[in-house]
């Protein structure tokens, strides 16, 4: 099954002509069930004044029976009803699939309105809904004078990134500060800056028992939006002599910072992990998200 113009071109030209909306282009969308990944939110995006994202459950919510499940959120409060619809775009035809109207009504909280079973798992792909293991969802509000060309993003989750295994060195470890958190430099992975931090003596629950590890989500590069990042990692303290490494593996959407104050026992920070007053600290993504405007 293939598109009748490139994606590209589908995409600009969607922009052009559907005014008032927002796009939200998932690539390698068959990772979400490989990985189990029940959920995924756009970046915060304005549209009609207002901020707004995306929500998207691409295997069905729990109570979907087996459909997709599209909502949106306000991110501030909103004084006025706002009638609008969340989307799945057809990628064969100029189609998309709606279940009608929904509308916000005044809200000081940030509340969830959409669309509990949008179309069926199964006529996602039939449909032509799915093409090259991409799919695009949207939304559009109604009652707004047509502005500047719709919003539109892309969503990939990838596997093994570039450069996903970084090590840091930690030489005279003894001089680190054991009551303070201690960071590595600055290094990127997808399209994300990112730091392992460690905490010699302890972290939270930790403190006191552990050596603490995290990684710490800092800065976009390439002015991509700044939303959520999915990461499915391990972090581990490299066993110098045998190679017997110790690894704690994570997941999870992270905004700041991902980790373990339990990494490991205190008791374990000797040989063969720290030698010569040299310690290795590293973390591999397996998956990592990224995101861009489109």
């Amino acid at each position: 099954m293939s598109r009748p113009i490139p994606i590209e071109q589908m995409v600009s030209s969607f922009k052009s002509y559907n005014r008032t909306t927002h796009l939200f282009k998932i690539d390698n969308f068959s990772l979400f069930k490989k990985h189990k990944i029940e959920m995924v939110e756009s970046s915060v995006f304005d549209l009609g004044g207002h901020k707004w994202k995306l929500v998207v459950y691409p295997n069905g919510n729990k109570n979907g029976n087996g459909h997709v499940s599209i909502f949106l959120e306000n991110q501030a409060s909103i004084d006025v009803k706002i009638d609008f619809e969340v989307f799945v775009i057809c990628q064969r035809r100029p189609f998309w699939h709606t279940s009608g109207k929904r509308s916000f009504g005044t809200s000081s909280i940030p509340q969830r309105v959409g669309t509990l079973s949008s179309i069926s798992l199964a006529d996602l792909e039939k449909k032509g809904y799915i093409i090259g293991d991409c799919c695009m969802f949207g939304a559009k509000l109604y009652g707004f004078e047509p502005g500047e060309p719709a919003t539109a993003e892309c969503f990939s989750l990838i596997e093994k990134p570039l450069n996903h295994k970084v090590t840091w060195m930690m030489t005279k470890f003894s001089s680190f500060d054991p009551e303070k958190f201690h960071q590595s430099n600055e290094f990127v992975v997808g399209n994300r800056k990112w730091r392992i931090e460690v905490h010699p003596r302890g972290f939270k629950w930790g403190k006191g028992k552990s050596f603490s590890v995290y990684i710490l989500g800092r800065g976009f590069i390439n002015n991509a939006p700044k939303t959520k990042t999915f990461a499915k990692f391990k972090l581990r303290v490299l066993d110098q002599v045998n190679r017997d490494h110790v690894e704690r593996k994570g997941w999870g959407w992270l905004d700041t910072e991902l980790g373990f104050a339990d990494f490991m026992p205190l008791e374990k920070m000797v040989e063969p992990y720290l030698v010569k007053d040299k310690l290795y600290v590293g973390v591999e993504f397996e998956v990592i998200s990224v995101t861009n405007c489109c």
